[in-house]
């Protein structure tokens, strides 16, 4: 394990040699956020609550979501898919590792740094103009890390699968950008889950994106109390499983394919 562990530190310290890049990044998330902040003000008029969230609710939500962002590559890492193209992924096959692990520890030392060098920064430009709501208590807070932690688990093992479909197609980045889309609406980066019709929010629930965004801030919000998320965290889990044995499938079938093209 210690060499997943020394993966993931080196992962983490590449991206701090971005730091022009995370700056703008972070007024871009701190500019969209205010946006939705506007946007919800005015949704609130005359209003005290909509889909059981407040105006100050929301506000909150819109901050930690635009936080999130990176940590949870709502966008989408093409990092993958852009070594299955390059073929770089043949010396990464030969590595004497397991390659899931060895990708999802890279996955995670980004996942590291963009909660503490993108995340924190935003929520606390967000928290400075606007205000946001604290936990409502200490283990409401231990709740949220805990959902982030799966959060960023289940979004690797479902881009991880996107990502791998790189080797039968020679572009992949319509299939990621379609996938991505997906993820940002029903995961709840765009508006929370709470504002959606019963019917649609009923399938938002029933598939694993929510894991990204919706869960974790309705567990800080404190509108997901333990017997309420236990639920949700058993769904996910089975999803995470599916998604991890999925990607082991086709982890094998991607190295037959190497194998049959001479590699």
């Amino acid at each position: 394990m210690g060499v997943y562990w020394h993966l993931a530190v080196k992962s983490f310290q590449k991206h701090l040699a971005y730091r022009a890049a995370n700056l703008a990044g972070i007024a871009t998330n701190a500019f969209f956020g205010a946006v939705y902040v506007i946007v919800y003000t005015a949704l609130f008029s005359g209003r005290s609550e909509v889909g059981g969230l407040t105006l100050e609710d929301t506000i909150t939500y819109a901050i930690l979501a635009q936080s999130l962002l990176m940590v949870m590559s709502a966008f989408g890492n093409r990092e993958l898919s852009e070594a299955i193209v390059k073929g770089a992924i043949a010396v990464d096959l030969a590595r004497p590792v397991d390659f899931y692990l060895y990708w999802a520890s890279i996955d995670l030392g980004r996942a590291a740094y963009y909660l503490v060098f993108r995340g924190l920064p935003t929520f606390a430009i967000g928290a400075l103009l606007f205000g946001v709501e604290l936990p409502p208590s200490v283990g409401a807070f231990a709740l949220f890390l805990g959902a982030l932690a799966l959060g960023v688990v289940v979004s690797f093992a479902f881009r991880f699968i996107t990502n791998s479909l790189a080797f039968w197609t020679t572009d992949a980045r319509g299939l990621l950008y379609l996938t991505n889309t997906v993820i940002m609406f029903f995961s709840g980066f765009i508006v929370p889950l709470n504002f959606f019709p019963p019917q649609l929010q009923s399938i938002a629930n029933a598939l694993p994106f929510r894991a990204l965004a919706q869960l974790p801030i309705n567990v800080y919000l404190g509108k997901a109390a333990l017997p309420e998320v236990l639920p949700a965290v058993a769904n996910l889990l089975v999803w995470l499983v599916a998604l991890v044995v999925i990607g082991r499938v086709v982890l094998t079938r991607m190295v037959r394919r190497v194998t049959l093209a001479g590699g």
